[in-house]
This record gives C-alpha cells, sequence and structure tokens, in this order.
C-alpha cells in the first residue's frame, strides 16, 4: 500500500513538472488600423504576456516587408509578467488593403513561432506629397568649413557653417549614417576634414573636389544665396586622377552635387524653426514666401514642412503654382518626422 501511494506521489510531482512550461499571449494579436493616407506612418504596441509558470525568453523578433520592430525592454519575461514590442508600419509605397506580419520566436513549447498582424487601408496620397521616409532617404548633410564671415557673404543653399577649426568638437552632433558633404572656398582643407571624419567613423564623408570657386565656375550662382559680383574667383584649379582610375572614395565631384541636391524649406516661424529643424532645411516663414521668388531654384525638388502638415500643403501647392514644379510637401510635417526618426536629424540653433 506504501509502494502504491508512493508511486502515485511521484507520477503526480512527474505530472507537474511535465506541464511547467512559459506560455506567450497576446490580447489582440490582430491590429486593424483603418485607414490612413500613403507616406503616413502606422504604430501599434503589442504586450507580449507570459501566462505560463516558466520564464519566457524571446529568443527573436522579425516582420515583413514595410515593418520594423523597435528592441524590446528585455527577452526575459518571468511568469504573470509582460513587455511592450512597438511596431512601425511605413505605408509609402503601398496602397488598398494591406497586412503586415510581424513574428515572435520564444521558448514556448506549444506556439514557439507567434504570428501578430497590423492591417488597414491605405489611401492614396495627392501629387505634391512626399512620404517623410521618402525624404529621410534623399539627405545629406552638407557642411560649408569656410569662416561665419565668407558663409554670410554667399554659401550653397541649405548648407550649414562649422569653420574647419570647429568641426572636431561638433562629431557628436553629427549623423554618421548620412552622407556629409564638406566644402572650402577652393580645396585647401576640405579633403583633410573628409578623412578625419572618416577615421571617427563618418564613412560617407567627402570633400568636393575644388570646394565653392570650382563650384562657381561650372555654374556660376546655381544654388547660391546673395550675389557673387563682388566674389573674387581665383583661376579655376585642375584635378586629375592617374590613368585607368576614378577619383578617390571620400572625394566628390561638382557635377555630383548637382545631381544630388534638393531643398528642405521650414516654412515655420523663426522661433520653431531655431528651436528644432531638420538638418539642412532653410527657413522661410510662410507669410515670406512670396519674397523669396527669385532666390528659389527652379526645376530642382523643394520639400516644403511644418509642424503637422497643413502649412506645408499650401506652401508646396503655392510653389507650384509660380512655377517651382517640383514642389511638395511632406506629408504629416515636422511631426511626423520626429515620430519615424526621433530627434537624431533635427540641428537646433545651438547645434
Amino acid at each position: 500500500m506504501k509502494k502504491l501511494i508512493l508511486t502515485l506521489s511521484l507520477c503526480a510531482v512527474l505530472s507537474a513538472v511535465a506541464f511547467a512550461s512559459p506560455t506567450i499571449y497576446v490580447l489582440m494579436p490582430v491590429y486593424n488600423f483603418g485607414s490612413v493616407t500613403e507616406g503616413i506612418a502606422v504604430t501599434h504596441t503589442f504586450m507580449l504576456e507570459n501566462t505560463g509558470d516558466e520564464v519566457l525568453e524571446i529568443s527573436g523578433v522579425s516582420s515583413s516587408c514595410g515593418c520594423t520592430t523597435a528592441d524590446l525592454a528585455t527577452d526575459s519575461i518571468e511568469p504573470g509578467e509582460s513587455v511592450a514590442l512597438e511596431v512601425l508600419v511605413d505605408t509609402a509605397g503601398f496602397g488598398g488593403t494591406i497586412s503586415k506580419t510581424v513574428t515572435v520566436y520564444s521558448n514556448d513549447p506549444e506556439t514557439p513561432l507567434l504570428s501578430l498582424r497590423v492591417m488597414g487601408q491605405v489611401q492614396a496620397a495627392e501629387a505634391h506629397h512626399i512620404a517623410a521616409s521618402d525624404a529621410y532617404y534623399l539627405l545629406y548633410l552638407l557642411i560649408d568649413l569656410r569662416s561665419v564671415e565668407e558663409y554670410n557673404a554667399h554659401h550653397v543653399l541649405g548648407s550649414v557653417n562649422i569653420p574647419f577649426e570647429e568641426l572636431v568638437e561638433t562629431l557628436d552632433d553629427l549623423p554618421r549614417e548620412t552622407m556629409i558633404i564638406l566644402y572650402d572656398a577652393a580645396f585647401e582643407v576640405s579633403e583633410d576634414a573628409a578623412l578625419a571624419l572618416r577615421s571617427e567613423g563618418f564613412y560617407s564623408a567627402y570633400a568636393l573636389v575644388g570646394g565653392l570657386n570650382e563650384w562657381i565656375h561650372q555654374y556660376d550662382m546655381k544654388f547660391m544665396t546673395n550675389s557673387a559680383a563682388d566674389y573674387e574667383l581665383p583661376s579655376r584649379i585642375s584635378y586629375t586622377y592617374e590613368e585607368g582610375q576614378g577619383a578617390p572614395s571620400h572625394h566628390m565631384l561638382a557635377n555630383d552635387l548637382d545631381w544630388l541636391f534638393y531643398l528642405c524649406v521650414d516654412v515655420r516661424t523663426v522661433d520653431e524653426y531655431e528651436a528644432g529643424h531638420i538638418m539642412g532645411a532653410i527657413n522661410i516663414p510662410f507669410e515670406e514666401l512670396e519674397s523669396w521668388t527669385d532666390l528659389l531654384p527652379k526645376g530642382v525638388l523643394l520639400i516644403a514642412y511644418d509642424q503637422n502638415g497643413s502649412l506645408g500643403d499650401a506652401a508646396a501647392l503655392w510653389m507650384i503654382n509660380n512655377d517651382f514644379h517640383s514642389a511638395q510637401s511632406m506629408l504629416g510635417g515636422l511631426d511626423e518626422w520626429i515620430r519615424q526618426y526621433g530627434a537624431s536629424y533635427l540641428f537646433t540653433s545651438s547645434s
């Protein structure tokens, strides 16, 4: 009899051990966002809960095209605990009904692969709209290494002034993932600056061959501020490369910048602009647009934005009606940009 009781007790313990396991659970595994305009990102937070009685280990998270996830606060979830999984779906390039899948891999023996879905309708944007993500792909930083006085006299539109001797002090403010193009007056220090940045991990830093002088020799005042009537342009410097070899990897030719050139136009107030703006954007308050008719370049992409998209739309339409046919408005304005990219690419007046 005692042997039978002992056997039954042992079986009960083994059964309890066998049934002890982590269990992944999401209250609403499918999120329907309804309807948005193409280019507006959809965000949602799924709560991953461990309803089992062993630690739940998350070994990975993958997502379908156009969908990204933020890092989890922890990969180990205690029984009864939960962790937030933040998902962002970029709707640019999609239309109609979309369904994006996020797969969570864990040590749950019953559901090692948990599928979550974000779905809804994407409505077509207007022809003059550009998604924040598309504007991001165009992003580069143009740095004028000359003195403040030289910069104020005339510079390439959209460039920011960081005198060469101050460059090292600003490294923490510069984006490492974005193309950086540096120029001076005559290719005297820009090459050293590009090589120095590359040695610090800015692997997409380039020096504009020939500097501003070469640019004006080729393009006169194209994309420039103010007049060059008082600019003493030196003789053109000739740059040659060894036969069979192109320019060094840290060089950029003037025609490459001409091909890349576009301009962000921040139409908010001066105070709002100085508090934080997309790097390289110029500030033209909406009510002053008309005064810039002869200064803004025609035939190139002009991306207007304000805080939430309303004035950006009005600015882009005004530009289009005044022969700036390549003008566009960034959907959702700066708010949408920050929602997708945070403050990583924003400059303030003190930057």
